[in-house]
């Protein structure tokens, strides 16, 4: 019988097709079964931190939803009360605040609580990470407390660290100092119930997403000494790495991204007006959004016309540009948070020197994190970045519109630019000094790259494989692989 050209076409295409399907996600459960399934002290209890928005915020006095949830209830900076429960502390000439220190952060940010039209709706953001580390056999602290018996008399070995993410990541870095030492006296009391070892010398690991990974950078070269109030550099002693022994970094912006300065000068719409628009006046006065602005050296801004744009970090170029906090537009709002000041100049001073405070921060926090400086080799840092979607790289400011435009993208996860999670200086473009390798301040142990953006990142199942992988499987440089005796601590 012969067979026709036709068929045998068909019969090749299909089995190419068989070859070439697509990717396959893994089986985690299987893979990490009896892993989880150990009754055993010898794990590293493992620290997330979300990035910026990450965390849930309320006002203490009455339980009140401020951040977290856009629902009926919820803060509305549309409305006075709301934009003052949202708008972080504005900072007097002689350095005081303004006393709105009522909203605390209130747990992760595991899902989004929406309500579009009356109809409520919900958005994953970390739980998929938090799932993972259950199927690897972690314990989640949040989880149990909420469900109460849910672990019977197991410890705990997983945490989240929440934080208020509009303040200093340098005044964050110093609770997440505290709390990593927190986290390991109360293992080591566990331990000491339930197995008989005391004094066990408890190491962490940490899983750090966006902008949780600057506040964990900084946290590990300083500990816990901030900004020193007094103008000058902290101590770079890496006196925060002594109780950690792996750092996990995801999607972090180690160079800035060009988005937080556009939200900065135009603000933040999510969809008004079903949904909250967050104007200067509120973006603004969250320290930690300056830290996260580009470095002037990687020539992320330029100005339509090709005037010059000066230094991001500079007062003046916001007062030139009429940026952000300088925006005239601003005043109305202002008016609202701030309705005992009647002086405009008075006003306008308490604006101006907030402006100034937070730029002026946010340069030492960034040349504290950018000196180059080789951790302690006990100390892993892995990082994983997403380099498949175009990402903003360039912003160019039209002064006709008052607005930026995208110059130049490059890729990256859709928020932060591959070059920034590498922190690559090749970004400087001076080619005197380019070389076909890396040029860092960070001392990378391994990087992943995946096909995944900036949220997505944390929720695949190949980076999840990755996680458990580092945090159960790998040889510790310690010699101490999971299952053997740990040290205890003199």
């Amino acid at each position: 019988m012969q067979i026709s050209k036709t068929l045998i076409t068909f019969l090749l295409l299909s089995v190419l097709g068989a070859c070439a399907s697509g990717p396959k996600d893994p089986d985690i459960a299987l893979t990490y079964n009896r892993i989880a399934a150990a009754e055993s002290p010898y794990r590293n209890p493992v620290i997330v931190i979300p990035g910026v928005l990450g965390s849930k915020l309320k006002d203490i006095r009455t339980d009140q939803p401020v951040w977290g949830a856009f629902v009926a209830g919820a803060a509305d900076p549309q409305t006075d009360k709301g934009l003052k429960l949202i708008t972080a502390p504005y900072i007097y000439p002689d350095g005081s605040l303004t006393n709105w220190s009522h909203v605390v952060p209130n747990g992760a940010l595991t899902e989004v609580k929406l309500q579009l039209l009356g109809i409520p709706l919900k958005v994953a953001a970390y739980a998929q990470l938090i799932d993972a580390l259950g199927a690897g056999g972690f314990r989640e602290q949040q989880i149990g407390d909420a469900n109460g018996e849910l672990y019977d008399d197991n410890h705990y070995t997983a945490y989240q660290f929440d934080y208020d993410w509009r303040l200093s990541n340098a005044d964050n870095a110093s609770k997440l100092f505290d709390f990593v030492q927190q986290v390991r006296g109360r293992v080591s009391k566990e331990y000491e119930r339930k197995f008989g070892i005391k004094n066990a010398d408890i190491k962490v690991d940490i899983v750090a997403h966006s902008m949780g990974g600057l506040l964990t950078r900084y946290m590990l070269r300083y500990g816990d000494q901030g900004l020193p109030k007094d103008g000058s550099a902290p101590n770079l002693d890496w006196s925060g790495s002594l109780g950690v022994e792996r750092v996990v970094l995801i999607g972090t912006p180690n160079a800035g991204s060009p988005q937080a300065l556009n939200e900065l000068v135009e603000g933040k719409n999510y969809g008004w007006p079903l949904l909250p628009f967050y104007n200067q006046a509120v973006l603004g006065s969250f320290a930690s959004l300056y830290e996260l602005m580009p470095r002037d050296r990687h020539n992320a801004v330029i100005m339509k016309g090709g005037a010059p744009v000066g230094s991001l970090y500079d007062i003046k170029t916001w007062e030139k540009h009429q940026w952000g906090l300088m925006n005239p537009k601003m005043d109305k709002t202002f008016k609202r948070l701030f309705p005992e000041i009647d002086d405009p100049e008075e006003l306008q001073a308490v604006v101006r020197n907030t402006l100034k405070t937070h730029l002026e921060n946010a340069k030492r926090f960034n040349k504290a994190l950018d000196i180059p400086a080789a951790p302690p080799e006990r100390l892993i840092f892995n990082m994983v970045l997403g380099d498949a979607d175009a990402t903003d790289r360039v912003l160019e400011f039209d002064t006709e519109k008052g607005k930026f435009e995208t110059a130049q993208t490059a890729p990256g996860d859709g928020v932060v630019p591959r070059y920034s999670a590498l922190m690559d200086e090749r970004a400087d473009g001076d080619d005197t000094v380019w070389t076909p390798r890396l040029r860092s301040p960070i001392d990378f142990d391994s990087v992943v790259i995946l096909p995944y953006e900036h949220i997505a990142l944390t929720q695949s199942k190949v980076f999840i494989d990755n996680l458990l992988y580092w945090l159960l499987v790998e040889p510790r440089p310690s010699g101490t692989p999971l299952g053997y005796p740990i040290k205890a601590a003199p």
